[in-house]
């Protein structure tokens, strides 16, 4: 939201008012901006006239319309509108504007009151194109294997220039698909108003902590620091248990919480190229063909080894088992002391996930 004031002189120069006005409305002209006009014109809006028509015709150019329809300035000899707020009436549609006499100015004030209904912060899902590295190559590769028979077949140049975008578009939304894209929330999802508000308080009472040597304000820092930390812990488990229960996927999400405990970020080992009886392969569709074509023949290589050969491959396994004996497994008692030894080694990290993911009774 923009509020702009403005002042014009009755002696001004009206077509230099109107080409400023048009340059500052081109220059907040965005979708995010919704401006709202208000001052002294000195226009009459309750009158037609030229400069009234004319700044009318500028408003709706941006769809801009003036609401004041009462007199605002009122004298002994006549009543004047030259007072006016100017909104966007598609983007302000519960509104209501009421003089207001103050007795201070020979104009009467306006006072204009918008409702804006409060959404709550829902989680957004929008459809993107996928167009990555993998994309764009399958995109170029349809792209090459395309005749283009049907353009060529027409005379017409609409009809051609139909069919081409007919065929272009085809394979366009045939390599960019559509994927359901959901708006990533911050991860802070336990950091409620309450906590916002006791962290402010928090960081009054440390700065006002800096200026003084009281021992009782120190204390009581202390104390609301050490209350506040439990209210946190408490709220993030409550959150992660919230966050499991409500899964399709536990396992799934469990890992993904302790990833972002660990702030572990998840990273793909892509295959740029692969080389097989000494040939570089780069081309994406070659490299899936080959993988497919292995795997599809791995079963019939296996079974084609003689039932000679897997007995002696047995046997050698055997022979080399006795000649090379292993170590004994050797089962040792652990006490429960030595248990707690091991666990308070382990990474304060991992601790934290295993307390945060247990199970409570």
């Amino acid at each position: 939201m923009c509020i702009i004031t403005i002042y014009r002189a009755p002696s001004g120069n009206f077509t230099y008012f109107l080409q400023r006005l048009d340059n500052v409305l081109k220059f907040l002209n965005t979708p995010s901006t919704r401006p709202i006009i208000c001052g002294d014109l000195n226009i009459n809006c309750l009158v037609e006239s030229d400069q009234k028509r004319l700044l009318d015709n500028l408003l709706l150019m941006y769809n801009l319309r003036g609401i004041v329809d009462f007199p605002t300035r009122i004298t002994h000899a006549n009543a004047s509108a030259i007072d006016n707020i100017i909104i966007d009436m598609s983007q302000f549609d519960n509104y209501s504007v009421n003089p207001f006499a103050n007795d201070l100015s020979d104009h009467d004030a306006q006072i204009l009151t918008i409702k804006i209904p409060v959404h709550r912060q829902t989680e957004k899902v929008k459809s993107i194109r996928k167009v990555d590295k993998y994309t764009i190559p399958d995109f170029i590769y349809k792209l090459s294997n395309e005749s283009w028979v049907e353009v060529f077949n027409y005379n017409d140049v609409d009809l051609m220039f139909n069919s081409f975008l007919n065929t272009y578009l085809r394979i366009f939304y045939s390599g960019f698909c559509l994927i359901r894209n959901k708006s990533r929330k911050n991860g802070y999802d336990w950091l409620t108003l309450g906590i916002k508000t006791s962290c402010k308080y928090k960081r009054e009472l440390f700065l006002l902590l800096q200026r003084s040597n009281n021992p009782a304000l120190k204390q009581h820092y202390k104390h609301y620091c050490k209350i506040l930390s439990k209210v946190m812990k408490e709220a993030t488990r409550m959150t992660t248990d919230e966050r499991i229960l409500k899964s399709n996927n536990i396992p799934k999400t469990t890992w993904t919480l302790i990833n972002e405990l660990l702030r572990k970020q998840h990273t793909t080992h892509d295959i740029q190229k692969l080389t097989i009886h000494g040939n570089l392969i780069t081309n994406q569709h070659s490299i899936a063909d080959a993988f497919n074509k292995y795997f599809s023949s791995i079963i019939d290589i296996t079974n084609n080894h003689s039932s000679g050969n897997r007995r002696q491959e047995k046997i050698s396994t055997c022979k080399y088992l006795d000649q090379h004996p292993g170590d004994p497994l050797v089962f040792k008692l652990s006490s429960t002391q030595e248990i707690i030894s091991i666990i308070k080694s382990l990474n304060k990290k991992i601790l934290l996930v295993m307390m945060k993911l247990a199970p409570k009774y």
